[in-house]
């Protein structure tokens, strides 16, 4: 290559030739190329190429995030998708640093800071982001301008709606119906309208149905009106909630003692204790509003936890029960080999009898977490092999039975075996419709994809048959691997007793995360004569029994 001169250099700038071999739009261009050919990696590499070369440009990282953001929608890993979404900010970040004046990274780093979890750390910087965009939007006389404002919009409505900002939401989904009515868009802005109505009217309804205060509580009260910064009696106060289970007013409360005194471990104690009860409550329409909502639970429940054992690391108990939490969160948290190690501290500790007898419980509990880990692994990437096979034998529940001389009939008794387990329970449906394909009953739904319904669907044929028309009704708790019986008295939606004829029974099981789904029907015939059907096929419902008694 020929070697340049400082002369070379100077009338090469006089002349304004670019010094690099590709210009930033052409490296722009070929990434675009590739990911139109679906080769998202090279995308990638391209525009790392381009950073490279073009270390001051704001666009180059800009489009770098994008694309990145792209593969971790792609990811099923979720601990790849997490370390992919923090080196999507991290690009964003450089390209605002660059030039506070990017609105497309503005407006995507916007976008994604209120759609991901709250325990990420960007809600409030996107909320920020899209505030800015709304700002600079409004402002502009360009009527193509003024058509991206319905999306900040939205998008700022999901912040608010994340924060429990209740009205500031509304009035943001509320500009989005006004400005482009009779769109997909403007229907999802209303139907977070009504889902916030809703919400409200059953927060009142539970609001008017506690439990008054006991005296104890009222006393507390009182004197924390006279002295509101004793961390004594703010301590004392949210151990009195978390007693009576009032665990919001526990919250409450104990995040005021750590703001007061934020080097006290009990607080912090407690604090994860009434998150980690909150996070363990049932579904509720809490779930609709936010279906992160547990999630950044888990995270800040082990977030308190740590700062506790941060504060008193030679405190046997906090370590069991950072030890123990650490076990049963969910493999999302990441918490599993932190609550190994503390539970091997506490063994190597001169702890009682019965609290070493706890240790060693909870142990053998993680290490059957891990080997679960390693066969839902060999099922999800290895299905067809003899060692899935193997899997699916041991984990196999049988099949018990109900006595149905004790049923009143008319009833149909529906049986089935979900046959896997993943790291968390699966959402499952079981529904019927009639020969045509009109939906007549949905017999059990799981809680999240319940109140959640057409927010995130993990079961898409019996969202779409029920149109959720009857999940408050029947909507329950997550079932898991094993034989799972329920009972119908052959009543349809509206409460009326079906006909005679031909029906289908259906169930529909999605897992997360190895991402593996099965659905399963079995017809039967409604008559005068008793009718049984089994259906054996595949491996995630591998038994489906249907009893019709007349």
């Amino acid at each position: 290559m020929k070697r340049l001169t400082l002369c070379s250099i100077l009338l090469a700038i006089i002349a304004g030739v670019n010094l690099h071999a590709v210009t930033l739009e052409e490296y722009i261009n070929e990434a675009q190329q590739y990911q139109d050919a679906y080769n998202l990696e090279q995308a990638i590499t391209t525009m790392e190429q381009a950073v490279r070369e073009y270390p001051d440009s704001s666009t180059a990282y800009t489009q770098l995030g994008i694309l990145i953001g792209e593969k971790a929608q792609r990811t099923r890993d979720f601990t790849a998708i997490i370390a992919m979404i923090s080196r999507v900010f991290e690009m964003w970040d450089k390209a605002i640093a660059l030039d506070p004046n990017n609105v497309e990274a503005r407006f995507n780093r916007g976008a994604w800071g209120v759609s991901i979890p709250k325990s990420s750390g960007q809600l409030e910087k996107g909320i920020d982001d899209l505030g800015i965009i709304i700002k600079v939007l409004e402002q502009s006389p360009d009527e193509d301008v003024q058509a991206q404002l319905a999306p900040a919009y939205y998008y700022l409505g999901t912040g608010y709606r994340k924060k429990w900002e209740f009205q500031k939401a509304k009035q943001m989904y509320e500009k989005v119906v006004e400005l482009i009515p009779d769109t997909e868009e403007a229907q999802r802005a209303q139907s977070y309208i009504n889902k916030i109505t809703l919400f409200e009217t059953w927060q009142y309804e539970q609001e008017q149905s506690k439990k008054p205060d006991s005296p104890e509580i009222i006393e507390l009260k009182e004197n924390l009106s006279e002295d509101p910064q004793n961390i004594d009696l703010l301590i004392t106060l949210g151990k009195a909630y978390f007693d009576a289970e009032k665990y919001l007013e526990a919250e409450q409360v104990l995040e005021k003692a750590i703001r007061v005194d934020t080097m006290n471990a009990q607080a912090y104690k407690l604090l994860a204790l009434t998150l980690n009860n909150i996070s363990g409550e049932y579904y509720d329409p809490r779930i609709s509003i936010d279906t992160d909502f547990r999630t950044d639970l888990v995270f800040e429940t082990m977030a308190m936890m740590d700062k506790a054992v941060a504060l008193a690391p030679d405190d046997i108990e906090l370590r069991l029960m950072r030890g123990t939490m650490g076990v049963s969160m969910p493999f999302f948290a990441g918490t599993l080999d932190q609550g190994i190690a503390d539970l091997q501290m506490i063994l190597e500790s001169d702890a009682s009898a019965d609290v070493e007898s706890d240790a060693l419980y909870w142990l053998g509990r993680a290490h059957q977490k891990k080997a679960m880990t390693y066969w839902i692994k060999v099922v999800s990437e290895y299905s067809e092999s003899a060692a899935a096979d193997f899997v699916f034998n041991t984990l196999s529940p049988g099949v018990k039975h109900i006595e149905l001389g004790k049923l009143q009939t008319p009833v149909m008794v529906i049986e089935f075996v979900l046959g896997f387990r993943d790291e968390l329970a699966p959402q499952t449906a079981v529904w019927v419709e009639d020969k045509k394909g009109n939906f007549v009953k949905t017999i059990y739904v799981s809680g999240f994809s319940g109140y959640t319904k057409s927010t995130q669907v993990n079961l898409p044929v019996w969202a779409q048959a029920s149109e959720f028309i009857d999940a408050d009704a029947v909507t329950g708790a997550s079932i898991d691997l094993g034989h799972h019986i329920y009972t119908w008295n052959l009543k349809d939606v509206s409460g009326k007793r079906i006909k005679h004829g031909d029906y289908v029974v259906k169930a529909e099981v999605a897992y997360w995360p190895s991402m593996q789904y099965q659905r399963v029907e079995a017809p039967v015939t409604l008559a005068r004569k008793p009718e049984r059907i089994v259906i054996e096929e595949g491996r995630f419902i591998p038994y489906l029994e249907i009893k019709y008694l007349p």
